[in-house]
């Protein structure tokens, strides 16, 4: 390697070292022959990021010069095009580039910084502590903290440090990049990342769903892209603002509390400005303002200076107003001294009483037009920014005219004007706090402005609020407005109206709307309460959905609500309309036989959620997952309060003491933390109207409600935690000891102790306030899974993998008692509230014994083949409910021993149940990342029906639909109409039924099993009925098919055989060529053929009569999972393992076509009804459309999992797919009509209708789903 080059990587090792990520750059490296794959595994076996830097430094050294200049291309291709750069620089001899005055203006412009004021006032010694503290970010990242009071002109400083050609070249050549921060709440906070990431370059359809994201992808920026830039915050008044952007970069930070700068990581430097001008600064001031000379200013100067104290935004207020009227010193200055301003001084409570005098001032002087215009802001909340558009409607005007309205109010310093985020071309307005104070104090009507609002955009809508477009304010706030109004009605039509909701939620997320339905719930009249109750629940059930970056159909969802509720009742009068957009809306028919006892769903974390338990009254609830952190939110409506971070690994347990003050916190890190917790989180409420209203306009609202909407944008910042949240570990201890994964922790109920237990098969007691490790017991010979204090804190429970459950000591650890009932793994276990009894879970069942003798007093079982993950018991004992490995949860009555109810809506496994303190309610935790809150079944509820999806189904004009499937007790049972009605149930089979079909006359049920039992019943055998065996296979039975006339069967099986079976003697054709499981066959041909496919790869082709293989058609690598005949039986399809389909022909086996391009597994297929064209499924989702003569049509994309089935309509212009949900797609132009949201997490299969209005599916979980069309009414 050349000589220069060698030196530029030896000169920029450390740049390179702490920034390059190097699986980023290896692949580009191998694939340019720079690295071989033995190197890039030297690589790869170093520990840390920082290591393995080290070592791809270590092996280019050894390389010529053409592996360096591939390096510089892939640090460019990488994303270190900065690294680059530099690398070159060093190589070439290239000086650092010099900004010219004009090139740093274009670059502050860039980067949003605000122009200097036309009237700007010199303050150099402030000026110089800035850019000294600048100074000292030369060399790295660290915080430049700019405070003073109110007004005192931190924003104008900061802007005008970084106005300096020198300052950006030798400390900032990145560029300088400015927020606008304000006083924002986490829901707003995100906007302002998600704007600075798009300024940043990021693409629109790759934002950050949270702050969390959104902080990582800054950081990665800034210290990549970035690294010698400087970040801008101005005007930051909370910690989590501070914690978001503690991204360790270059920032400077303007700010009225110097206070929450204290959570910030990284160096810190302060600069305390003066709170106020000067004499000759303000003198200065208003010469500039009056275009006159300091000298020439009147003796009033100094007087008005006197009565405002300097303080720069009153100097500007005041000189705004002389700018107008040269001549007015003495009549504003008898203003300020006349006027009483007591009672105002007293309300508004600012250190700095004058500015009210000032702001009353520049009201006063502006002409009448704008003077209105000014004080319509009383109708906003405080620290709020807003559109263009909100002024628009407000004022009726253009926004042309708006914008010169502004701008008139602008240059008197009375709005602050910005531009809005981009990919908007308008503005954001805004008023200072203390303004805005003025305002509202002296607003002659404020409830007839706020109508003046509502009118406005009722005006606009036409009367309807659900149409309303997203101008970025009103659906957050609509209904704060109205009830400012007094529009006490319409706020009750809005909650109830489906219309609306679907508008508001599509824009807001569903935790704002459920806090609607408790801030204002109170004032909705008695006769609309159960219409209220539909609605909360449909948007709490559904609350995971409605958070997702693709948002449902909410009349859809809606159509799944109960018949007799208000929400069915509006979505299917929707639905049914003739000026409906979609073209499919379905009913599901059988829903009211499908219970669902769930109060609210969410989805706050980004990994399985490993725990949940609610906060001592029930209204909160703490989460742990393996996104390495624990959640505090609300259980009514599922908005997160905060976030703990700090563990590295996947929090698997935390306990709240009794006293609320701490929490603790245990991880697959091998440590466990102690947090601080601030009770005002725990105590805060949503707010609702606790004094309700009448419905008459006229009344005043109930004083409870306040002024400001609850929207988290602007929730109090002095909520914010004592123990940040932000991205750096705040815990108050961190306790290590553990060798393993930490599985559980739990507070004594004193609050002075706590016990872990872990992987390592040790249980330990810590001491909560000094730290220390008090006990290791290590009685226990596997990993221990739970572990709890008894309630008198005297004993300590522990279950192992050992199958063991031990009482100890919890003072000297001593061994009390052992309980080895249980011959598995012990999953959970856990005290009566009493401390009476223990209630432990292994494999599937549960027992209760007693406490003080280990006596067993009553064992609980799961069905057959569900594994219980974890149990919990009731407060009062009454009952004990278990999560199954079902992904279902089971309540037992204790006292009749009983099942209650078996609640099912998780999509993975439940690892934790807890009950709320007043047994009301049930909360679980799964590995689907959603916890659920249930509503607790006291009373035992009717069975719903529960069945496989290995179904078969019949549509029948006259008597409907009629199903025949298995159930998760191996019985065959046969249902029919909309309702689902029970017709047969066969008998227990031994083992577990693989396939089932019905005949096409409706008469007969065949099914077989995994031990080769063949067996068919007649329908019309009776209730509960044995079937009729037919033996001949010896393994599982795959697939049974029906011939059209119902005679014949043929049967497939992992015996590698096909057998044709009569119906009417039971006898057999044995069909045996197959070399591998044969998973499919079908009739064709008018039944004269059949057709197999196998994991052998062949389709094979078989005469039905005599059982004789015609034809084999061999190409596939791997195994075929499904087969297809063209409606005209001149086409055979094959779909497999090997991502291809292969179509061949029926008459002689000759391969026409291979159709390529899925990446994976190729699961279903299926022809249209013409022939022609072809669908096909894979396991990554996608559904390809072809063309049997032209090939690929078009990908339709996409579902989360494998595409099990796809149908064709009869017309083929719609597909249906089946997966994670149901879709429906326009096949001629790949649009998606609808998605069906199923209950559980998969379907295997859905029967379409031949006229495609009815179609039958059954998810993983055993729900039915008979699905109508809803036509329009014509």
């Amino acid at each position: 390697m050349d000589e220069k080059l060698r030196s530029a990587l030896i000169v920029n090792a450390k740049l390179l070292v702490e920034n390059v990520l190097t699986e980023l750059l290896t692949p580009y490296l191998i694939a340019d022959f720079v690295l071989t794959f033995e190197e890039n595994e030297l690589i790869e076996r170093q520990k840390t990021s920082q290591l393995r830097a080290s070592k791809l430094l270590q092996l280019l050294h050894t390389k010529d010069s053409s592996a360096y200049h591939a390096f510089i291309a892939t640090l460019n291709k990488g994303g270190y095009s900065y690294i680059a750069e530099a690398l070159e620089n060093n190589a070439t001899g290239k000086m650092v580039r010099r900004y010219s005055d004009a090139d740093t203006h274009s670059l502050l412009v860039e980067g949003g910084v605000p122009a200097r004021p036309n009237c700007y006032v010199d303050r150099p010694s402030e000026l110089k502590k800035v850019r000294s503290a600048l100074h000292l970010l030369k060399e790295g990242g660290g915080w430049v903290i700019l405070h003073s009071l109110s007004g005192s002109g931190k924003s104008v400083l900061a802007a005008e440090a970084v106005r300096s050609a020198d300052i950006i070249s030798d400390y900032f050549p990145g560029g300088v990049y400015w927020v606008s921060v304000g006083q924002l709440d986490h829901s707003k906070l995100l906007t302002h990342m998600q704007n600075l990431c798009l300024r940043l370059g990021t693409d629109v359809q790759h934002l950050p769903n949270n702050v969390e994201q959104a902080k990582e992808r800054l950081r990665q920026v800034f210290s990549r892209e970035l690294p010698k830039s400087l970040l801008v915050l101005d005007d930051v008044w909370s910690t989590h603002v501070v914690k978001a952007f503690d991204i360790q970069c270059r920032i400077l930070l303007t700010t009225r509390d110097s206070s929450i700068t204290e959570v910030v990581s990284g160096p810190v430097h302060k600069v305390t400005l003066s709170p106020g001008l000067s004499k000759e600064q303000s003198l200065g001031a208003f010469a500039m303002w009056t275009e006159r000379k300091v000298a020439d200013l009147p003796p009033e100067a100094s007087l008005i200076y006197k009565e405002c104290r300097g303080l720069p935004l009153a100097i500007t207020l005041i000189g705004a107003l002389l700018k107008d009227h040269p001549n007015r010193w003495v009549f504003y200055l008898s203003k300020l001294r006349q006027r009483d301003m007591r009672r105002i001084k007293k309300m508004l409570a600012y250190e700095h009483q004058t500015l009210a005098e000032a702001i009353d001032m520049s009201i006063s002087n502006l002409d009448p037009h704008n003077s209105k215009y000014y004080r319509d802001f009383a109708v906003f909340g405080d620290g709020m920014k807003i559109p263009t558009a909100v002024f628009c409607t407000l004022w009726d005007m253009g926004k042309e005219d708006v914008e010169d309205t502004m701008k008139t109010l602008s240059e008197k310093s009375l709005v602050y004007q910005q531009p809005r985020e981009l990919g908007f071309d308008d503005f954001v307005y805004s008023v200072h706090d203390l303004q805005m104070d003025f305002l509202k104090l002296t607003c002659p009507d404020i409830t007839a402005l706020h109508r003046k609002l509502v009118e406005g955009y009722r005006h606009n809508s036409d009367g309807d609020f659900s149409l309303l477009p997203n101008d970025g304010y009103i659906h957050w706030f609509l209904l704060n407005h109205l009830l400012k109004a007094r529009f006490y009605s319409e706020i009750i039509f809005l909650l109830l109206n489906l219309r609306f909701i679907e508008s508001k939620v599509h824009v807001t997320g569903p935790a704002d709307l459920l806090h609607d339905y408790i801030r204002y719930g109170r004032i909705v009249i008695h006769e609309n309460l159960a219409k209220k109750k539909d609605f909360e629940r449909f948007i709490s059930i559904n609350a995971h959905l409605l958070v997702g970056s693709e948002k449902p159909d909410l009349m859809q969802l809606a159509l799944c609500q109960p018949s007799e509720s208000e929400v069915y009742k509006q979505a299917y009068e929707i639905a049914s309309g003739v000026c409906h957009s979609k073209d499919v809306y379905l009913d599901w028919c059988n829903k009211a036989s499908v219970p669902n006892a769930c109060l609210l769903t969410t989805k706050l974390h980004k990994g399985s959620v490993c725990y949940a338990c609610f906060t001592p009254d029930g209204s909160k609830v703490f989460s742990a997952a393996r996104d390495s952190v624990v959640k505090l939110w609300d259980a009514q409506a599922g908005q997160e309060l905060f976030t703990f971070r700090g563990h590295k690994d996947s929090v698997n347990g935390c306990s709240l003491s009794a006293n609320g003050q701490y929490l603790v916190t245990c991880s697959s890190d091998h440590t466990v933390k102690l947090w601080e917790v601030d009770k005002k989180l725990l105590e805060k409420i949503p707010e609702e109207v606790t004094d309700s209203p009448p419905i008459q306009e006229h009344r005043n609202p109930s004083p409870n409600i306040k002024d400001e909407t609850t929207h988290p944008m602007f929730q109090d910042v002095a909520l914010s935690m004592s123990t940040s949240d932000s991205e750096e570990d705040n815990a108050m201890h961190t306790f290590t000891g553990h060798t393993g994964d930490v599985y559980a922790c739990a507070f004594s109920n004193s609050g002075d102790r706590i016990v872990t237990c872990s992987l390592d098969s040790s249980v330990r007691v810590w001491n909560a306030e000094t730290y220390e490790q008090e006990l290791i017991i290590t009685g226990h010979k596997r990993a221990v899974n739970v572990c709890c204090f008894s309630p008198d804190d005297k004993t300590i429970l522990s279950c192992s993998e050992d199958q063991t459950v031990c009482i100890w000591d919890a003072q000297i650890g001593e061994l009390r008692l052992t309980y080895q009932g249980h011959d598995s793994a012990v999953t959970s276990a856990s005290f009566s509230k009493d401390g009476l009894l223990v209630a432990s879970s292994a494999d599937d069942q549960i027992q209760i014994w007693e406490a003080s003798t280990g006596k067993c007093r009553q064992t609980f079982y799961t069905n057959s083949g569900n594994a219980i993950l974890c149990c919990s018991l009731s407060p009062d004992s009454s009952l004990v409910a278990g999560g199954l490995s079902s992904y279902s949860i089971q309540l037992w009555s204790m006292g009749t021993a009983t099942t209650l109810a078996v609640y099912k809506g998780h999509t993975g496994w439940v690892y934790s149940l807890h009950f709320s303190p007043d047994g009301k309610q049930l909360m679980s935790a799964s590995d689907d990342e959603t916890v659920m809150i249930w509503a607790v079944q006291s009373e035992r509820v009717s069975k719903c029906l529960s069945i496989r999806r290995d179904f078969s189904v019949n549509f029948c004009d006259k008597t409907g639909v009629t199903i025949a499937a298995p159930d998760f007790k191996n019985r065959v049972v046969v249902v029919q109409g909309d309702e689902a009605t029970v017709q047969l149930q066969t008998n227990i089979e031994p083992s577990r039924i693989r396939c089932c079909t019905l005949s096409p006359d409706r008469t007969t049920v065949a099914y077989g099993s995994e031990n080769g039992n063949l067996k068919v019943i007649r329908i019309s055998s009776g209730v509960t009925s044995e079937g009729r065996p037919l033996k001949g296979h010896t393994a599982t039975v795959r697939w049974a098919t029906f011939s059209s006339n119902s005679q014949t069967l043929v049967t497939s099986s992992e015996d590698f055989t096909l057998r044709i079976w009569s119906i009417k003697d039971g006898s057999c054709i044995v069909c045996a060529s197959h070399t591998d499981v044969v998973w499919r066959c079908q009739f064709f041909d008018n039944d004269m053929h059949i057709l197999s496919c196998s994991s052998d790869g062949t389709l094979k082709v078989w005469k039905t009569e005599t059982g004789m293989l015609e034809m084999t058609c061999a190409g596939h690598r791997e195994w075929i999972l499904c087969c297809d005949v063209s409606p005209d039986d001149k086409l055979l399809l094959s779909a497999s393992v090997d991502c291809r389909l292969k179509l061949w022909s029926s008459q002689d086996g000759r391969l026409l076509r291979t159709f390529t391009g899925h990446s994976d597994c190729v699961r279903s297929c299926r022809f249209s009804r013409c022939s022609r064209l072809v669908a096909s499924g894979d396991d990554q989702g996608f559904v390809f459309l072809w063309d049997v003569e032209e090939g690929l049509l078009r990908v339709l994309s996409r579902h989360e999992g494998w595409v099990t089935d796809v149908h064709f309509s009869a017309d083929s212009q719609m597909v249906i797919s089946a997966s994670d949900t149901v879709k429906f797609w326009r096949q001629t132009s790949g649009e998606l009509l609808q998605t069906f949201h199923i209950r559980g997490s998969f379907v295997k299969y859905v029967a379409p209708s031949t006229d495609f209005n009815t179609f039958v599916t059954v998810d993983n979980a055993g729900t039915l789903y008979i699905l109508k069309r809803i036509l329009p009414v014509v």
